[in-house]
């Protein structure tokens, strides 16, 4: 015949219980926070986002969606470069394209670029590039070491569809 024994005092839940809250000592104090925040309680969370970053992109050069027939049309591009960022919503970017057509690649360098990066990992990018704004779209992945990217020109026009450069990307931190 086997019999339970009962340890006086002690429960098993409470046992369950003790159990737990040592082993969450055991740990330390808690992780650090995952964002910084300054002074008026904003994030830093630009911070995340620092240094160079290698990209390769592809897209559709002047592409324009006709409604009637539900295609979008342009020519293929292909676009290579550097991202710079400070850590604090100031950056560079320094691209090569090669798009149908053209004889020869163009390179190009951003004459204004600002971003912001968000608590959930994603964010944008408002640059000037070729004469031409854009708006970058991203979401770091892998730690910050990389993001993906899609990239839309000509965002300074109020049209929604037409002569853009639509392009998706992923850049790697050098």
């Amino acid at each position: 015949m086997i019999t339970k024994t009962h340890t006086p005092g002690f429960s098993p839940s409470l046992s369950t219980v003790l159990l737990t809250v040592s082993a969450l000592f055991a740990l330390g104090p808690g992780a650090a926070p995952a964002f910084e925040y300054n002074d008026e309680g904003k994030t830093l969370a630009n911070k995340r986002l620092k240094g160079s970053y290698g990209f390769a992109a592809q897209g559709y050069f002047g592409a324009d969606f006709d409604a009637t027939t539900q295609l979008t049309t342009g020519a293929i591009a292909i676009r290579v470069g550097v991202f710079n960022f400070d850590g604090n919503g100031h950056c560079s970017i320094h691209s090569m394209a090669n798009k149908a057509g053209l004889k020869a690649a163009v390179t190009q360098d951003t004459s204004d670029c600002t971003y912001e990066v968000y608590l959930d990992g994603t964010g944008k990018v408002d640059a000037m590039l070729g004469g031409k704004s854009f708006q970058t779209f991203f979401v770091l992945v892998n730690g910050g070491k990389e993001f993906m990217f899609t990239r839309r020109e000509g965002t300074s026009t109020s049209a929604d569809q037409g002569g853009a450069t639509l392009v998706f990307a992923i850049a790697k931190k050098q």
